[in-house]
């Protein structure tokens, strides 16, 4: 007992050192402040902004439809969540520990469990936190169109998005420390890791398709499914939600119990990947948060190379090399990866139909969804660009290049939008306005989400300070930063927008032509952003030389 108190104490006396290194240059009471101000502010904005959307509160018959429905979509929601949990805990997740401590104190004769307990408090806590805020959000955006006080649309949104983020993160902390993989047969580390991996995975599987069953059949047998009736408990408490409370704080009391026996190789595996992503992350640099991520779920592609394309007899533009070296790379994508950009265009589709029955802010859901699977899907332009020698090394012209090697990716987020047309379809009961609506939508919804993601990809971080960027002031410098993080994400949801032109049709014009009308200026956006990709380089060459001519002044004649 003593060995484990002097223990207990040396490492809270080191973490209070490492505390006061870090934090000898802030100020408490100004940090507070701020937090204080942001809180303050940002509630007041989202109060107002929410009331700013124009959406209608619903009738009897639509609360009657949420009541007996909708907590098995949230249910659904919330299986996901748990899902990435579990698949989380079987790569070595969810605690990222830092390397010295991985190799100091981890490796140190004492018990794993005293330093990795008050790790797992604070991102837990953590995790409650970010968990009481979007709850908070989705129950005051629920309050806009459903019965109900606000106070209680708010406050059990937040219990309910504070006990779902918990539950994820107890599930993961619970299967990363009881080394499933181990206890499968697993002797080896390496082959602890990958059965653990594949362990997790199909508790993933498992629990993301019971409450998916849930949501299709309309029954209420999974945990995710109770604890989503407790976000609408203002329409009518069911005391079954308490089951879902349940399993999710035994989830993170079963975390905290077990979160000891977490493997080092994959604390120490993590703790290097997750340190770069999150540099990538503050330089903005969206292309490489993406390749490290993927490193950290192990999603590699496909070893086996693809049967090589008979294209002998078929005209020259189905022969192109760059189109064939697109379409071999987008063939080799693991299946993980396929699953992850058809459940994007499903949750794409889904939203859309949320948007087009007037909640107005789920089309930002439904660009981002988009969002998300191009950067998927312009896997051959990135390749390109991650590999600038070999582009270099043959004398042809860029944008052409870049544009060529867009085309596949194009054909595959049509495929991504298609699915999200067929989930729309299904959603809405097989309505014909329906299926013309997505298939007017499908081209520019595409396009636009490819738009932003080849926009990310190409510019890349944001460039090292020149004399360019020394000139300018420093509210154009910001506002310039601002554009480059907003546009892509907003480029694409601009491609989804069209949608909202057709919720309120007229007998004269029909909802189909509504949207059509308004998809035109957004092919036209489409066409720009084509256009820029093409003359992106000559442009910026063209600029460096004006701004180099302007800077160094005039030539000064030569001497007689």
């Amino acid at each position: 007992m003593t060995a484990v108190v002097s223990a207990r104490e040396a490492l809270i006396d080191l973490h209070r050192a490492r505390r006061r290194t870090r934090t000898k240059q802030i100020d408490v009471f100004e940090a507070l402040y701020r937090v204080y101000v942001t809180a303050i502010v940002g509630g007041i904005a989202l109060w107002v902004v929410s009331g700013l959307t124009g959406d209608h509160r619903v009738d009897a018959a639509t609360a009657a439809q949420v009541r007996d429905h909708g907590a098995q979509v949230i249910g659904a929601v919330i299986g996901l969540a748990w899902a990435i949990g579990l698949r989380s805990g079987g790569r070595g997740g969810p605690l990222v520990i830092e390397a010295a401590d991985v190799r100091h104190v981890l490796l140190a004769p004492i018990d794993r469990t005293l330093v990795l307990r008050p790790m797992a408090l604070r991102q837990i806590r953590f995790g409650v936190f970010a968990g009481l805020a979007a709850g908070a959000v989705g129950g005051l955006l629920a309050y806009r169109r459903l019965p109900g006080p606000a106070l209680e649309w708010v406050g059990y949104g937040a219990i309910t998005g504070a006990l779902a983020v918990a539950g994820a993160l107890g599930l993961a902390m619970a299967v990363s420390g009881a080394r499933l993989g181990r206890l499968a047969g697993g002797g080896a580390a390496g082959g602890g890791l990958a059965r653990s991996s594949l362990v997790g995975g199909l508790l993933a599987l498992g629990v993301a398709g019971w409450s998916a069953a849930d949501a299709a059949t309309g029954s209420t047998t999974s945990p995710a499914t109770w604890l989503g009736r407790l976000a609408i408990s203002p329409l009518g408490w069911r005391s079954g939600s308490l089951i879902g409370a349940g399993v999710a704080i035994a989830a993170v009391g079963a975390g905290l119990w077990w979160i000891g026996g977490c493997s080092i190789e994959a604390a120490e595996r993590r703790a290097s990947l997750v340190g770069q992503i999150r540099f990538a992350a503050t330089l903005r640099d969206i292309r490489t948060v993406v390749v490290l991520r993927r490193q950290l779920s192990q999603e590699l592609p496909r070893q086996r190379r693809p049967r090589r394309s008979r294209l002998s007899g078929l005209p020259d533009w189905l022969a192109w090399p760059v189109w064939r070296r697109g379409w071999q790379g987008i063939i080799r994508f693991p299946p993980l990866r396929v699953l992850r950009l058809a459940a994007l265009g499903a949750a794409a589709g889904l939203a859309a139909v949320g948007a087009w029955r007037g909640t107005t802010p789920l089309i930002v859901v439904a660009g981002l969804a988009l969002y998300l699977a191009a950067l998927d899907a312009v896997e051959p332009l990135a390749q390109e660009l991650d590999h600038p020698d070999r582009r270099d090394g043959y004398p042809v012209d860029v944008g052409p290049l870049y544009l060529r090697l867009v085309a596949p990716s194009l054909v595959v987020m049509i495929a991504v939008a298609a699915v999200g047309v067929a989930v729309a379809v299904a959603a809405s009961g097989f309505r014909a306005v329906a299926w013309q609506v997505g298939a007017v939508v499908v081209l520019p919804a595409a396009g636009c989400a490819l738009g932003g993601a080849v926009t990310s990809v190409i510019q890349g971080p944001p460039p090292i300070a020149s004399a360019t960027d020394s000139m300018l002031p420093p509210e154009v410098a910001g506002a310039r930063a601002m554009i480059r993080t907003v546009w892509p994400p907003l480029l694409a949801t601009i491609g989804v927008a069209p949608v909202l032109a057709g919720r309120h049709p007229s007998v004269s014009e029909p909802a189909v032509i509504r949207v059509a009308g308004v998809t035109v200026p957004v092919l036209a956006l489409l066409i720009i952003v084509g256009i820029w990709i093409r003359q992106r380089e000559p442009i910026h060459a063209w600029f460096r030389v004006a701004m180099k001519e302007a800077t160094s002044g005039p030539a000064r004649p030569a001497a007689r």
